[in-house]
């Protein structure tokens, strides 16, 4: 995995790297925006392996008309996705899923009431993704270009994907996931351990907006669609301050492969929901098989806490939030959900829009 998209300057980078033979292709222009761009001092979030350019994503505010073949977009208010290209060394990596959530956690961070980007259909991945995070077809330029816009006045809830960075306001339910530090730091990246807010959504970028869990419960309140908050448990003295709620998502999948030592669902099945979304190697992954109680939860990251906010076990007791049952099993209403986000510093308007 990488270890995440830095902001880096236009200057700083080679437009000769090979990585940007493609797009000289597609773009005659390429060269010289690009000079433009490191004239002007402009920025880009970038992922390399240390010496190859493995990720490209640039990203710009604009109040104009997009012009597509027989009409255009009226004048608004829309932040572009100028560029956006992964590697194909990467593929696998889940690179490609972390630059279009790391374009839509800066959208979402603007204010602005539509993001889109200009692809051709050729790029079938790309486009693939797009649309599972919710861009749709709004015409083709002059060029041959797809427009693939997103707009928060329309915004579809079929999906958690096709809402991110967003959550279907109508939920009845909130669970809690509880991971242990070691593991939880390696799967969301522990904002208190990150220099700047920024860090924290450049790390989790890099290693995918899908997370998945392994656990031994007999069962979870955790459900598809829900909301989910994050609870990292602290193993070391004085866990009641030092164990906090630090991040929230939606799941997207929950799966009880064991139960009391009955096999439910196949081992092939386990392993391919999982694939390469979990901290675990194939031997801890297969260490896990072994235990009586085996289910997966996968979900969607959407944001955290970060310093300062700690959302710990004291506050919850002290707030009624700390329920009567194990936390895997605790059952949040909608009001508790964003109760327990207020306290974390995250405003209602980061998590849904009415």
């Amino acid at each position: 995995m990488s270890g995440g998209f830095d902001s880096v300057r236009f200057s700083s980078v080679d437009p000769e790297d090979a990585f940007f033979d493609s797009l000289k292709v597609d773009y005659p222009e390429f060269s010289k925006w690009f000079a433009r761009k490191s004239d002007a001092g402009a920025s880009a979030f970038v992922v390399t392996d240390g010496q190859c350019i493995l990720a490209f994503l640039y990203l710009k505010a604009e109040e104009q008309a997009v012009e597509l073949s027989g009409g255009q977009l009226p004048v608004a208010r829309r932040m572009k996705i100028g560029t956006l290209k992964i590697s194909e060394r990467s593929r696998g990596d889940r690179l490609g899923e972390g630059a279009i959530g790391m374009a839509l956690w800066q959208w979402r961070d603007s204010g602005l009431p539509e993001v889109y980007v200009t692809v051709f259909e050729k790029h079938a991945a790309l486009v693939g993704m797009l649309k599972r995070f919710g861009f749709c077809l709004v015409g083709q330029q002059p060029n041959g270009e797809s427009v693939y816009l997103k707009s928060r006045a329309e915004l579809s809830y079929t999906t958690a994907y096709k809402s991110f960075p967003f959550i279907n306001p109508n939920f009845h339910e909130a669970s809690m996931l509880v991971i242990e530090q070691d593991y939880h730091d390696q799967l969301f990246p522990y904002s208190e351990l990150a220099r700047t807010p920024q860090e924290v959504m450049s790390v989790t970028a890099g290693n995918g907006m899908t997370k998945v869990y392994v656990g031994h419960a007999r069962e979870m309140a955790a459900q598809p669609g829900n909301p989910v908050l994050v609870y990292r448990k602290f193993m070391g003295e004085q866990p009641g301050f030092r164990s906090v709620v630090t991040s929230y998502g939606v799941v997207t999948d929950v799966r009880q492969f064991k139960k009391d030592g009955q096999i439910l669902l196949p081992y092939e099945d386990y392993r391919e929901l999982i694939k390469n979304k979990s901290v675990f190697d194939d031997a801890e992954l297969d260490q896990h098989w072994g235990e009586r109680n085996v289910v997966v939860v996968e979900m969607v990251y959407l944001g955290y806490f970060g310093e300062g906010h700690n959302v710990n076990w004291i506050w919850l007791k002290n707030n009624d939030l700390w329920k009567q049952c194990h936390p895997n099993q605790a059952r949040y209403s909608p009001s508790e959900f964003f109760f327990v986000l207020a306290g974390g510093g995250v405003p209602r308007e980061d998590v849904v829009v009415d």
